[in-house]
């Protein structure tokens, strides 16, 4: 008979058929029962339990659907002596005792995934698809010439004062919401194609870990800051775009990364990345070689200001949501 070893157990509240439904439609020797009031997951194979270890991880942070993992037999024709078949006949009783994870032969399995970014649930993430959203919205906006109730007027002619500014004039009349609205305007397509990756690569981990208001006010907060910081460096240029948030997600991610450095939702080098292109268009350089308007002081205003709240939601304790072996359960206690 063989021992069954516990690969994870789980709350008896956790709704466990999606992982039923991958064990069946893969055929793993698992089996899933109750005992002192949890479900726990068993193999009688250790090297299976192994295997699985950091994909139920990821599946319980809802980093990935289980329907997105296939499994593949791998065999090493190099190793494949009578040692191996040995090794095989010794191993049945395991395929036996179940649907087999590998092929006929009992190979070991190598289990997959269909993306390297993780494969988040949308429900987890709605906000950022609503940003997503808004990016193409704002495009389409600018097309029909529908920008005079979302934009800050840009400054014409004389002496800049805050007190006598548009901004100035926007906010007497009650008109509050422009210092939201820019980041929703864009002024072309490939505009918005960028900042609406940029979202769904940096967005998404974040909401997904911290929760949707969490994520709420750092993009509340980062619009504002973000705009404010474009309208007072250049008040006489019409601006937009959800750059200056797209920007405080990469200033978050960063300090987020520097507290959990195993943390690596976020591909590595993007944030370096972003940083290298900020330098680059404050030269200049890309306006000039391009001829666009780019908002340098959005960008710059953007990722400081995520960087300082990112800083005090971990100094907070909110940097444990994000560490690698979190579970929704462990997030709900918390």
């Amino acid at each position: 008979m063989s021992h069954w070893i516990t690969v994870r157990d789980f709350p008896l509240n956790q709704d466990l058929s999606e992982l039923a439904q991958f064990i069946q439609r893969c055929g793993l020797p698992l089996r899933i029962s109750e005992e002192n009031n949890r479900q726990l997951l068993s193999t009688p194979d250790p090297r299976l339990g192994e295997l699985l270890t950091p994909l139920l991880d990821r599946w319980c942070a809802g980093e990935l659907n289980l329907a997105d993992v296939r499994v593949e037999p791998v065999v090493d024709s190099a190793t494949a002596t009578d040692e191996d078949d040995s090794k095989d006949s010794a191993g049945a009783e395991t395929a036996n005792s179940g649907t087999s994870a590998g092929d006929a032969a009992g190979h070991e399995p190598v289990l997959e995934t269909a993306s390297p970014l993780p494969s988040w649930p949308w429900r987890k993430t709605p906000l950022s698809l609503a940003l997503i959203a808004l990016c193409f919205l704002g495009w389409l906006l600018v097309r029909e010439n529908l920008v005079q109730l979302l934009a800050i007027y840009p400054q014409r002619g004389g002496d800049f004062t805050p007190a006598n500014s548009t901004l100035a004039w926007h906010l007497t009349h009650g008109e509050y919401w422009r210092l939201w609205t820019p980041a929703i305007l864009h002024f072309s397509f490939p505009h918005a194609l960028f900042n609406a990756m940029g979202v769904w690569i940096l967005g998404r981990p974040l909401e997904a870990r911290a929760g949707t208001w969490m994520f709420a006010i750092l993009v509340l907060a980062a619009a504002p800051v973000s705009n404010l910081a474009q309208y007072f460096w250049s008040p006489g240029i019409l601006f937009g775009g959800m750059s200056g948030v797209v920007y405080a997600l990469a200033g978050a991610v960063f300090v987020v990364q520097r507290w959990q450095p195993q943390w690596r939702d976020v591909p590595a080098g993007i944030v370096a990345l972003m940083v290298g292109w900020l330098l680059v268009c404050a030269t200049g350089l890309v306006t000039y070689i391009f001829d666009v308007g780019v908002a340098n002081a959005a960008h710059l205003g953007g990722f400081a200001g995520g960087l300082l709240l990112a800083a005090l939601y971990c100094l907070a304790g909110g940097a444990k949501n994000f560490a690698v072996n979190t579970t929704p359960e462990n997030k709900a206690a918390s």
